[in-house]
């Protein structure tokens, strides 16, 4: 069993790696000679990407799944320290048999002791964070046998601990957190509605908003054609389902304020002290169908005129009343860090650093979510007119609204404006150890790297210290190959 990557991708290949936070995006592959098109091409493909970015850390779905993902690395950290020599060497013996240590199927594998509770905590925020995102990610006997509300209430209650008092607000004592109403996942004729199509629906409206500057009007009009293909394929199920549910044809903008509105769902802990939340306000594709459905006879003057603040702002209002459902909005500062180099340098465990600088970037971002929704809801427009002159100099100005680090033909790369080499590389150690511990319990078989950049794993001397870095971690004789 291989561990599932969760990743954010567009059709030339480039993607945002969730596991590691990286962008890969190799040099634009084109057959035409023609230079205005070929730069059209890698930036309409690099807006994809780093609208991903910019509306998964700028969204408190976005930031509860990082909360998820660092509350399961943070156990697993500390549950594979505190293995026992025996469970250590049953660890090692079931890898090499084909059997994860962690396992749906198997559950519960571990009886006794702490490992028995940790177990089953750690499968829960796994099975939670899928679910939230993409089902994929889980096989099909894991999602039909798991309780999906115990999985959720218990996953909410524990990162909610974790952070209580610094990411999110202080957690009332022994007040559990309570999903209340059915947890259906929505189904539609063209198939399954997820947070991750939401996130692939609005980036490709986004490059297609790209094609309104004068720029892109000069590039061949096959890479506009091109688009729409995609978008009459899977990435553009949310549009036509939109569309469908409120009885006419949504224009781009709308879709892309119904889709922030479903991106930002209400959170115990996140959005307020309230441990009770209902399921159609916490899982965004369930918050998308209510919000076109509250479409089918009104409509908005997003329909009309170009996307603002204001507009945009009064949008979301009046969608919350007709639909029933609140607008999520973060009630404290996801991180207490300014700068890029605090999250490399200031000393924490391994499994924080990567969240770390993706909790700084989402506070960056919320702010201007305050000033300049339409930065975030429509963020193809970032990069039209008078907006773009803002992004003369990306790195000094808003280096937090693109992807902070990148791979380019297998190589790493980092804003060097704001961190050393040295500081970078520390930051690499951090992503690849965290991202290691999901293969350690729930994977069998070599650790993967594709979602980390390549070239390091072409020199032994590197190899040989991203494994010291993970066996200091971990206590555990297990590391990456060489390609």
């Amino acid at each position: 069993m291989t561990v599932h990557s969760p990743r954010l991708r567009n059709s030339s290949g480039a993607e945002l790696n969730l596991r590691s936070q990286i962008l890969f995006q190799d040099p634009t592959r084109t057959r035409t000679k023609d230079l205005v098109t070929a730069v059209g091409s890698w930036h309409k493909t690099y807006v994809h990407e780093s609208s991903h970015w910019a509306r998964y850390h700028g969204s408190t779905v976005g930031i509860l799944l990082s909360l998820l993902r660092r509350s399961r690395d943070q156990l697993a950290a500390y549950t594979i320290s505190h293995l026992s020599q025996r469970q250590a060497g049953d660890l090692h013996e079931g890898r090499r048999g084909g059997r994860p240590f962690l396992s749906f199927k198997r559950y519960p594998q571990h009886t006794g002791g702490e490992l028995r509770y940790n177990e089953l905590d750690w499968l829960n925020l796994y099975y939670a964070y899928y679910v939230l995102l993409d089902p994929a990610g889980l096989t099909g006997f894991d999602f039909t046998t798991w309780e999906t509300r115990a999985a959720f209430e218990n996953s909410l209650q524990d990162t909610w601990r974790q952070s209580a008092g610094v990411e999110m607000v202080e957690r009332p004592e022994d007040t559990p957190v309570s999903v209340m109403g059915p947890l259906k996942l929505v189904h539609t004729s063209e198939g399954q509605l997820t947070t991750r199509l939401l996130f692939e629906c609005a980036a490709v409206i986004d490059e297609l908003f790209q094609f309104e500057g004068a720029f892109m009007r000069m590039t061949d009009p096959t890479l506009r054609e091109l688009l729409l293909e995609e978008m009459s394929g899977e990435y553009g199920l949310p549009w036509r389902l939109a569309s469908a549910l409120a009885g006419r044809n949504l224009g781009g903008s709308v879709v892309l304020a119904l889709i922030d509105f479903a991106l930002n769902p209400v959170v115990p802990g996140l959005t307020s002290a309230d441990p009770t939340v209902d399921w159609r306000e916490l899982y965004p594709p369930h918050r998308f169908v209510a919000a076109a459905k509250a479409m089918a006879d009104w409509e908005s003057d997003l329909e009309f005129q170009y996307p603002s603040h204001e507009v945009t702002v009064h949008f979301q209002h009046t969608l919350a009343k007709r639909s029933g459902l609140r607008m999520g909005r973060v009630v404290s500062r996801p991180s207490g860090l300014s700068t890029l180099r605090e999250a490399a340098t200031i000393p924490m465990h391994l499994a924080d650093r990567t969240p770390a600088v993706s909790l700084m970037c989402a506070s960056h971002l919320l702010d201007l979510r305050e000033e300049d929704v339409c930065a975030l809801s429509h963020y193809g427009v970032n990069f039209l007119g008078d907006r773009a002159v803002r992004f003369v100099d990306p790195d000094r100005d808003m280096w937090w609204l693109f992807p902070v680090f990148q791979v380019s033909q297998g190589e790493y790369r980092w804003p060097a404006e704001h961190v050393t080499l040295d500081e970078a590389t520390d930051l690499l150690i951090g992503a690849a150890v965290a991202s290691a511990y999901d293969d350690i319990l729930y994977g069998i078989g070599p650790l993967a790297s594709d979602h980390l950049p390549h070239t390091p794993f072409e020199d032994r001397g590197e190899v040989e210290a991203l494994n010291k870095a993970l066996k200091d971690s971990t206590g555990l004789d297990m590391g990456w190959r060489q390609s």
